[in-house]
């Protein structure tokens, strides 16, 4: 088992507990971040293809932006957000 299996492992993890706080109705950032992060993985993985999909030139490939840019958006709104428990 090498390190890309364990890597996919920790990103179902992470995607599932992304859907199971959207279906709880908790911070939807945050399970937004655990959804995308699996996809990310998948794709880097499994279909390279989308991940190195440029949308236009002078752009980072699909997946880096994904990677560096909305996963780390997506994490900052989520401090921002209060849970209110009632």
């Amino acid at each position: 088992m090498g390190w890309s299996t364990v890597f996919l492992i920790i990103a179902i993890i992470a995607g599932l507990i992304g859907i199971w706080n959207l279906a709880r109705q908790r911070n939807i950032f945050l399970a937004l971040t655990g959804i995308f992060w699996f996809l990310i993985v998948l794709f880097a993985q499994y279909i390279p293809r989308v991940y190195d999909y440029h949308i236009a030139s002078g752009l980072p490939a699909l997946g880096t932006l994904f990677l560096y840019v909305i996963i780390p958006i997506l994490v900052i709104l989520a401090f921002f957000t209060t849970y209110n428990r009632r």
